[in-house]
């Protein structure tokens, strides 16, 4: 069996060996390759005799910040990398493309002078850029062309974070607490006159709309002039949940009642529901709330009628209240019966009820 399988390899090799050498024997296909063969040698030259040319391009070029002091904050962010336009040879360019250009390495201590920054100006970059570079190339620009760097040597400042956001969520969750950092306080430094009128530092003004689980998410912390922040970003976390609805039965407690009068309700205790977070719903019960109606409103009506009632005190987490009615009706009643002395006699009026 194997060999059956080896001799129809070696018979199909055969048959592709022979389309082959067919195909070049072809006459087209001759001149087809010599065709290819004079464009590739033209290639080569028309390649050769550019290296010998002059070639501009552009390089990024990393740049390092070295020997900085370990109680020394900087205060400014330097680029990552500094863009460089060069001219040289063509092999002389090739060489830059393939192996790269060193970083630009910026050391600490040769510029600092005790003050709280200094300048690099364009012929000192190109001073440092040209440690990297061969000396038959020619620098024509840097971008940027000046460095500062700001820094001081100061112990810093902790100050509070604040978060400052503004969150939606979809009608049936709610933002079950406060959004919180992972930090709630953070470090500033710069000099002692910009430190002390901190007092806090807040996040960048943040928004985010129809949230339906709780969301952690990367923010900025706003940037003070002169002055470093860290950490820079912070994660916050927003605490969101699905409401849940709750039935409840509140007595209605009369608010306002002179100390000889009762005022007693039909009838005496209201339904009320409400949402809240699920994660609340066992937590809440009668003694969260305080529904009542108000003696007071009795001035404002000529006649007998209705009083409105009220939620007085409910849970701030709780959402869309609702009564099972909007109003009672009442019995007003004096609580001390009235002594009228006639003859001698005691008479005991009937107090007044409205």
């Amino acid at each position: 069996m194997k060999k059956n399988i080896s001799a129809r390899i070696v018979t199909r090799f055969k048959a592709i060996v022979r389309k082959i050498g067919a195909t070049f024997r072809q006459e087209r296909t001759r001149e087809l390759f010599t065709f290819l063969g004079f464009v590739l040698l033209s290639l080569v030259f028309w390649f050769m005799q550019g290296l010998n040319e002059e070639v501009e391009t552009s390089f990024e070029i990393p740049v390092e910040l070295q020997d900085l002091p370990e109680r020394t904050t900087l205060i400014n962010d330097l680029p990552t990398h500094m863009e460089v336009r060069i001219r040289d040879k063509g092999p002389v360019m090739l060489g830059y493309a393939i192996e790269g250009l060193s970083p630009m390495r910026i050391n600490f201590q040769e510029y600092d002078r005790g003050g709280s920054s200094f300048i690099l100006t364009l012929p000192q970059l190109e001073t440092l850029l040209r440690k990297s570079l061969r000396p038959t190339t020619t620098i024509l620009s840097i971008m940027p062309d000046t460095l500062k760097v700001q820094y001081t040597h100061s112990a810093g400042k902790q100050v509070k974070l604040v978060v400052n956001g503004h969150v939606s969520t979809t009608p049936q969750c709610v933002v079950s607490g406060p959004m919180t950092a992972d930090v709630d306080s953070v470090m500033v430094y710069g000099e002692p006159a910009f430190l002390n009128r901190i007092k806090e530092v807040s996040t960048v003004e943040f928004s985010t709309s129809r949230l339906s689980d709780t969301l952690r998410t990367t923010v900025q912390v706003a940037r003070i002039p002169n002055v470093r922040v860290v950490p820079s970003e912070v994660t916050v976390t927003i605490p969101v949940e699905e409401m849940t609805s709750k039935l409840l039965n509140i007595p209605i407690e009369p608010q306002g009642v002179p100390s000889n009068w009762s005022l007693i309700t039909f009838p005496s205790s209201v339904q009320l529901s409400c949402m809240m977070p699920f994660s609340r719903f066992a937590a809440v019960s009668e003694e969260n709330f305080l529904v009542g109606v108000d003696y007071a409103d009795l001035t404002k009506r000529p006649a007998p009628g209705k009083l409105c009632i009220r939620v007085l005190k409910y849970p701030e987490f709780v959402r869309n209240i609702i009564l099972s009615q909007d109003s009672v009706d009442y019995i007003l009643e004096q609580k001390r019966p009235v002594f009228d002395y006639v003859n001698d006699s005691v008479v005991v009026s009937i107090p007044d009820t409205i």
